[in-house]
């Protein structure tokens, strides 16, 4: 399968990485179909692109959350995991998204709706947690910030 991406230009991907959102993502509800693009082609970066596959323009900057926030807690209720198909929680993988701002240092990340993509299903949805420690515009590099 071909793909056209803002980032890196045309890409040939295997048809096992097309990740299905059966209700798009919130602002974007027409956009179903997505791949999830390491910003790193060497894999060191806990950084993602959530590429459209049908609009080049239309992607999305995400991050591991863990890496930056160890104790961070999504909990998924059994609605969700089975909208999600989701059997084992080792089959999900969590992604915030990212605004970069001007300077990487001050880029914060949407902790209040992360996105979980069932990896065995290749299925995703975005969803909202109820924590009010959670900010839709939280600093991302806060912590490391304060162990300088």
């Amino acid at each position: 399968m071909k793909i056209h991406t803002e980032q890196f230009g045309e890409l040939e991907l295997e048809a096992n990485r097309l990740l299905t959102f059966e209700r798009g993502i919130p602002g974007f509800e027409e956009e179903t179909k997505f791949v999830l693009l390491p910003a790193d082609p060497a894999g060191d970066s806990p950084f993602f692109f959530l590429q459209s596959t049908e609009h080049a323009a239309i992607s999305f900057f995400m991050a591991d959350p863990f890496v930056f926030l160890p104790d961070y807690e999504v909990k998924l209720d059994d609605a969700l995991t089975g909208q999600l198909k989701l059997e084992d929680p080792a089959d999900a993988i969590v992604l915030v998204t990212v605004t970069p701002n001007k300077q990487i240092g001050d880029a914060t990340a949407n902790l209040k709706a992360p996105v979980v993509i069932n990896n065995k299903q290749q299925l995703g949805k975005q969803i909202v947690l109820n924590n009010p420690n959670y900010q839709v515009k939280h600093p991302l590099f806060q912590q490391a910030a304060r162990q300088v």
